[in-house]
């Protein structure tokens, strides 16, 4: 079973454990551009779990750097989420000069939506220590209430 396969199954376990956590359907991708300057690609599949007020976040994804793509996991806790949402997002990794500077935990900042635009996907950001930045667009279904920014840890395997 595949890592999208499992989390796939986590996620509707969990949707019929959560009354009232729906998928969201029909929402389009992005329509804007990359920026024409980034040092890799990304993409990332997680699920995100909220049992009183604490989460949990576990996944995995792809980089695409220098030619190599190479397998990660993603996993952190975050405090004041209640719910469950599973998370696929794509785009673009920033300052990364070398390998070993992707691993490492990152602080997530989600950009505001503009007026109107409530059912689209996210753009969310993400540094490390590092200084390596993502700019991912997600798409999530499920239902989870974040009251909070949160973090991730991001390992090679």
């Amino acid at each position: 079973m595949t890592m999208r396969n499992r989390l796939a199954a986590l996620a509707a376990v969990c949707t019929l454990l959560l009354p009232g956590a729906r998928p969201v359907r029909g929402q389009p991708r992005p329509s804007s551009r990359p920026d024409p300057n980034p040092d890799a690609s990304i993409e990332i599949q997680q699920v995100r779990i909220g049992i009183l007020a604490v989460g949990a976040a576990v996944g995995g994804g792809r980089l695409r750097f220098r030619g190599e793509e190479l397998s990660f996991s993603v996993r952190g806790l975050e405090f004041g989420s209640l719910g469950v949402a599973t998370l696929a997002a794509s785009g673009e990794v920033f300052n990364l000069r070398r390998l070993e500077d992707f691993p490492g935990r990152y602080q997530e900042r989600i950009a505001p939506r503009p007026p109107g635009g409530g059912n689209g996907p996210e753009t969310r950001f993400l540094r490390n220590e590092t200084g390596v930045e993502l700019r991912l667009r997600a798409d999530r279904a499920g239902g989870q209430l974040r009251f909070a920014q949160g973090s991730v840890t991001i390992e090679l395997r």
